[in-house]
C-alpha cells in the first residue's frame, strides 16, 4: 500500500495550485489511511541495553486531521492538529533475545495498538492556477505518542516472561508534505495530499517492570482533503468596449463648371456648345 500511496501522489510534480484565495484564510477537514512504519523499541533495564529489541509490526491504520491557514499567493501558512491510529499485528524480536522456545523470533500479542496526537505549523508552496493546483511543504510541532501492548515469551537475556505497557510520552516531529487540490465550487476545494511524519524519539515504561523502553513513530498516510476558502475568487474583468466606428471618409473634392455644372476635380468641364451658325444671306432683288 506504501508504494499506492507515493505513486498516487507523484502526480503531484506534473499538477498545474493552490486553489485557496490569495490574501485569505481557509480552514478544512483530512482523513485517510495511514501505513505506520514498525515501531523499534529499545529496552534498557539494570542488567540488559538492547537496541531494537521489538519491533512492533502494525496493521494499516487510519489518519484524520483539522487544518486552518492563511493563503499569501504563492506561499501559505497553517496550524494542524492531527490524530492517528493503528492496531499492533505482531512483535519481532531482535537475534540477541530470541530464545530457543521460539526460533523464529515472532510473537502474536494478547492486544495492543499506537496512537500519535499532534499539533503541527505548516510551510506550504503552491503551483498551479485557480481551477486545479498542487503544493509540497514540511510542518514542525510536537507529537504525543501513546503504545500499548501486552504479550508473552521467554527470552534468552531478559528475565520477565509478559510484557504488558500502556505508556505515553511528547517528543518533536516534523513531516513532509504534497498534494494536488481541485476547486469544486467558489469557496470549495477538494483534495488529495500524502504526508510523512516523524518524531524523535519518545520513551516509555513496562507495566510489569523497571525497564525503558524508546522509540520513533514514523508513518505515510493518503488522506482525502475538504477545503473551505473565505476568499471568493476575483471575478474576470469586464470585457473591453468596442472599438468606435470608423469615421466616414471626407466628400470628393468637386469644381463648378462654366456651364454650372459640378463635377469632380479631378474631372474636366464639359466643352462648350459650338456657336450657332450664321443666318443664310438675304436675297438679292432686281
Amino acid at each position: 500500500m506504501r508504494k499506492m500511496m507515493l505513486a498516487a501522489v507523484a502526480a503531484t510534480a506534473i499538477a498545474t495550485p493552490a486553489i485557496a484565495r490569495d490574501g485569505s484564510g481557509y480552514v478544512g477537514l483530512e482523513a485517510g489511511p495511514m501505513i505506520l512504519q514498525d515501531v523499534q523499541l529499545d529496552y534498557v533495564d539494570s542488567n540488559s541495553d538492547i537496541n531494537d529489541a521489538f519491533g512492533l509490526d502494525y496493521d494499516t491504520g487510519w489518519d484524520a486531521d483539522i487544518i486552518g491557514g492563511y493563503d499569501f499567493g504563492m506561499f501559505r501558512v497553517e496550524g494542524e492538529l492531527g490524530y492517528k491510529r493503528a492496531g499492533l499485528n505482531k512483535i519481532n524480536l531482535a537475534s540477541e533475545i530470541v530464545d530457543t522456545t521460539n526460533p523464529d523470533g515472532i510473537i502474536d500479542p494478547n492486544s495492543g495498538s499506537g496512537r500519535a496526537l499532534s499539533a503541527m505549523a505548516n510551510a506550504l508552496l503552491d503551483f498551479g492556477d485557480s481551477g486545479m493546483g498542487g503544493y509540497v511543504g514540511a510542518g514542525f510541532g510536537i507529537a504525543r505518542v501513546r503504545l500499548a501492548g501486552s504479550f508473552d515469551g521467554t527470552f534468552s537475556t531478559i528475565p520477565a516472561t509478559q510484557f504488558s505497557f500502556h505508556d505515553s510520552d511528547s517528543a518533536l516531529a516534523w513531516q513532509a508534505i504534497a498534494g494536488v487540490r481541485f476547486a469544486i465550487s467558489a469557496n470549495m476545494d477538494l483534495g488529495l495530499k500524502y504526508r510523512y511524519f516523524n518524531t524523535a524519539k519518545f520513551q516509555l515504561r513496562d507495566d510489569q517492570t523497571t525497564a525503558e523502553l524508546s522509540g520513533k513513530w514514523k508513518s505515510h498516510s493518503l488522506l482525502a482533503s475538504l477545503i473551505y476558502n473565505f476568499g471568493a475568487p476575483e471575478a474576470a474583468p469586464p470585457p473591453p468596449p468596442p472599438p468606435p466606428p470608423p469615421a466616414a471618409p471626407p466628400p470628393p473634392a468637386t469644381q463648378t463648371c462654366p456651364d454650372g455644372s459640378v463635377v469632380l476635380a479631378t474631372e474636366a468641364c464639359p466643352a462648350p456648345p459650338p456657336p450657332p451658325p450664321p443666318p443664310p444671306p438675304a436675297p438679292e432683288r432686281g
